[in-house]
Order: C-alpha cells, then structure tokens, then sequence
C-alpha cells in the first residue's frame, strides 16, 4: 500500500473530452478522485454541452480547453501533457473507468488490463500490427517518455497504437496490471462502431506507416511491418494464423 501511495503522489492523469455522456463522465471523474493522483487535468476539445462544461469547471481539477474543436484526442491530450507535473502520465477517456493503480513501477510502462482486451502480457510489435487494439488508456508512462512519443493531430491514424508500435520498436519494456482496472465502455455512434470494419483496417495500415515514418525504420523492415498490416487488412482477427503462410521464413526471422 505504502509503494502504491508513492506512485499516486507522482502520477498525473489526463483526460480529453468532448461531449461525453454526462454520467459516464461524472463516475469516470468520481472513480479518478478515488485514486488520489498528484493531479488530474481535463482538457475540453470545444465541447458544447453546458452541463457537461460545469461538471467539468467544477470538479476541482484543473480545467483546459483546446484552441479549436480537432475532433479527436490527439490535441486534448498533447495540451494536458504539456502542463503535467508529475513524474508519470496516465490517459484516461471520459467515459471509461480507471479502477486501480498498480502497486509498483518496474519499468517506464505499465499497461493496463482492459475489460475489452486480450491479456498483454506477451505483447510484442509483431502481434500489434497483426492484431491492433486499443490498450494505451489507462497505462502508466513516464512523463519524459510519454513527450516523446506525443500524439499525432491527424485523424487518419490510430493514436494510442501508433505510439504503443513506437515504444515497442524502441524495446522499452512493460509491465501489466495483474488484474482488470480499466473499463472500456462501448459509446453507440462512435468512429469505433459507426465506421465499417474496411474504414478501421485501412486506418491501420496508415498508422503502421506513419509509425515508419517516424521512426525511421529502414526500407526492409517497413516493407515487412506493411505486410503484416496488410495480412490484417485481408483476414482481420485470423491474421496471425496466416502469418506463416503469407511471409517468408526470411522476412521472419
């Protein structure tokens, strides 16, 4: 208990809104609260409902608004970041559940375990390519890590994978929450479940080649990271049981 109050003392959470569904976003702040953090920082992508606006104002936690509406949470959240003050950072959606906060930080990364997610455990770029998922919310970063990695303002990509396929190319190691403390909620008329799965796969494919781009991965081995999306893109989910078959022994080791 006494490791898991140091870690709290140093933790900042920040989490972008626009609009959220206003209970949901009352418990998520009301569960936030519980855990104590060093601070929480709400940055407003231009919402326009005014209940939600004063729920905001008057939580008693730091209040920050976006210059314009960007329409996804790559702004919100480079504008917390950039005024966090804790040695750790911590994304939270406004109307998810961060539940508890882990006992220890043994390496920079500690990963949530998400109600809506397989076990990351065994995570590696490889199988996040193969199969991209949503797991950046609710993990714990290292603030100086966490600016360097900073969201992209570009809504043709996946956020929260691109910068997990950074970390993970960049071999920094992970540890992952024994037990399921993040709740996903699923919201109707979302992008995630408006869109067509199509829409969501070629996404992916952009985000594994801005993830390239970034990190200047070499012409071979970005040729091999746009295969795997691309297996993903034609089998979805059965992409890892094809992964034999479609790529060569070569490529793979």
């Amino acid at each position: 208990m006494k490791e898991n109050k140091m870690i709290h003392q140093h933790l900042s959470i920040v989490v972008p809104f626009y609009n959220p569904p206003y209970e949901a976003f009352k418990t998520c702040l009301e569960n936030i609260r519980v855990l104590d953090p060093l601070e929480v920082i709400l940055v407003d992508d231009c919402s326009t409902d005014t209940a939600i606006i004063a729920l905001a104002k008057q939580s008693g936690f730091t209040y920050l608004k976006t210059p314009y509406q960007s329409g996804h949470d790559g702004l919100p959240f480079n504008i917390g970041l950039q005024h966090v003050k804790g040695t750790y950072v911590c994304k939270v959606d406004a109307d998810d559940l961060l539940l508890e906060l882990p006992a220890t930080m043994p390496y920079n990364i500690h990963l949530a375990r998400i109600n809506r997610s397989v076990d990351p455990t065994n995570l590696t770029l490889e199988e996040l390519i193969l199969a991209p998922r949503s797991i950046h919310n609710g993990a714990i970063i290292t603030t100086d890590i966490a600016r360097d990695v900073t969201f992209s303002n570009d809504h043709a990509i996946f956020n929260d994978v691109l910068t997990l396929l950074r970390l993970l190319y960049r071999k920094e190691r992970f540890s992952v929450h024994p037990t399921m403390n993040y709740i996903y909620n699923d919201i109707p008329n979302s992008i995630q479940t408006s869109k067509p799965r199509h829409y969501h796969r070629l996404r992916h494919i952009q985000t594994v080649a801005r993830f390239c781009q970034l990190e200047a991965v070499s012409h071979e081995q970005s040729e091999y990271f746009l295969k795997l999306a691309m297996l993903n893109f034609r089998y979805g989910a059965k992409a890892r049981n094809m992964l034999k078959t479609h790529i060569s022994s070569k490529e793979l080791a």
